[in-house]
């Protein structure tokens, strides 16, 4: 697979992980202080999902290999529905 396919996948991968990655981390910040223990554990690990699945879709730009893979785009996949699901349990909390 060429590079610029593998970024053709990568870049929207990115650009999603990215758009839900920056505003998890600034509300972690901005709101720190103001929520219980639970909800800042969950918001820790939703940012370090996240952080993960910012550097797998780097990493599906980055490492060559000969075929689409289809393993780091279903883990980006993954990432941001587990992401998504822990908001709902979160937000009852």
């Amino acid at each position: 697979m060429s590079a610029w396919k593998r970024w053709r996948i990568a870049i929207p991968l990115l650009g999603l992980s990215l758009l839900l990655f920056v505003p998890a981390v600034f509300g972690a910040w901005a709101w720190w202080s103001e929520n219980s223990a639970t909800y800042r554990t969950i918001t820790a690990f939703i940012c370090l999902v996240l952080a993960g699945c910012v550097g797998i879709s780097l990493s599906i730009g980055i490492k060559r290999t000969g075929d689409v893979p289809w393993l780091r785009i279903g883990l980006v996949a993954v990432g941001v529905l587990a992401t998504c699901g822990l908001a709902v349990v979160r937000r009852s909390v």
